[in-house]
């Protein structure tokens, strides 16, 4: 089912022109040979340059497929955010998940993320996730994430996450299934000096943690 909900939703608002204050709806109904689609829009226009957006649908198609999508935003002086969703089910019963969201401040800095979920039929779950930001000083961050969940309930799960600024960086790492759980971690300082662990968790066996710590030149010293 190949069907673009938020540009039909977005051709809607197009056919008015913006004005300095306005308010615009737009809704349409459309049917695709032995399936339907319906979609509506709405646009704001206010003061200094302020707007507001909102679009969205459901769709059906001749063999069971359903979709149905959001998406709206905002943006002003003082920046601008906008994000939205799509959910799916298949005829074989498949359910799927799909948003994101991006945001820019004024100062430059951003951020955008993404998710994802899937379930089967047979209970299998498939989901993860990004994000990344920018600020505007010029520090960085990003994680990512993702777990699954079998038919049979056997659960996995992992998230990576990434920092960076004027002060050092950060980067890390965490696994786990059923029973255990690992986490990875290596700080650095703006001076050089950095510090690397590793923490283990074991049903049954309890925690285990080791950690070291090094300088500029290379050298290891007792961490406090």
């Amino acid at each position: 089912m190949r069907l673009s909900i938020v540009s039909l939703g977005l051709a809607c608002l197009l056919v008015a022109p913006p004005s300095p204050a306005s308010v615009h709806h737009r809704a349409a109904a459309r049917r695709t040979g032995s399936g339907a689609a319906r979609v509506h829009g709405t646009l704001a226009h206010g003061p200094e340059a302020r707007q507001a957006w909102h679009v969205g649908g459901s769709a059906r198609d001749g063999e069971g497929n359903l979709g149905h999508t959001r998406a709206s935003g905002v943006a002003g002086p003082g920046g601008r955010i906008a994000g939205g969703h799509r959910t799916t089910k298949s005829s074989d019963g498949t359910i799927t998940r799909q948003g994101g969201v991006v945001a820019e401040g004024a100062d430059g800095g951003t951020v955008r993320g993404g998710r994802s979920v899937q379930r089967s039929p047979d209970g299998a779950v498939q989901a993860g996730y990004t994000v990344n930001g920018q600020g505007a000083a010029g520090g960085s961050f990003s994680q990512s994430a993702s777990r699954t969940r079998s038919a049979d309930g056997e659960r996995m799960a992992s998230r990576q996450t990434l920092a960076s600024g004027a002060r050092g960086s950060f980067q890390g790492s965490t696994t786990g299934a059923d029973g255990t759980l690992d986490h990875a971690s290596t700080i650095t300082g703006a001076n050089g000096n950095s510090y690397q662990g590793q923490t283990s968790l074991t049903r049954g066996e309890g925690l285990s943690h080791t950690g070291t710590c090094t300088n500029a030149q290379g050298q290891t010293f007792d961490c406090k």
